[in-house]
């Protein structure tokens, strides 16, 4: 008989730590140039247009209303601003006007009979050029 050769002892596996791949490239790339200075200051800066808020009564008889066109960053009172008061029907509609860069505050007063004062500030931002249409 012959001997057999014995099997062949099972190999270790081991373990080598490969670095991982690099993330994919970005899809798309694009590059521009710097603007020369002279070009760069040959553009003007775009103004802002002028905004506006539509203001409309649809749930008091006659609501009393104070609105103030502020660049402040907040609605109170300021030496340079004066608040427009003025009396809006049921049904009504005002239209407010703003500066470039100005927001629209306004406060409706509460009816007599009920909490006396006003109600907090709203602010409607307009200093972008933009138009809002709000309810009282």
């Amino acid at each position: 008989m012959t001997a057999e050769a014995p099997p062949p002892a099972p190999a270790l596996a081991v373990a080598v730590a490969t670095p991982a791949p690099p993330p994919p490239p970005n899809a798309v790339t694009v590059m521009f140039p710097n603007l020369p200075d002279f070009l760069a200051l040959a553009i003007p800066p775009i103004p802002l247009p002028p905004g506006r808020l539509t203001l409309s009564n649809y749930s008091f008889d006659r609501a009393r209303v104070q609105a103030v066109v502020t660049s402040y960053p907040d609605c109170g009172p300021h030496e340079d601003i004066v608040a427009t008061d003025f009396a809006l029907p049921l049904n009504g509609t005002r239209v407010i006007e703003a500066a470039p860069g100005a927001d629209v505050c306004w406060r409706r007063e509460f009816p007599p009979g009920s909490a006396s004062g006003w109600t907090e500030w709203n602010r409607d931002y307009t200093g972008t050029g933009r138009s809002i249409d709000a309810k009282l």
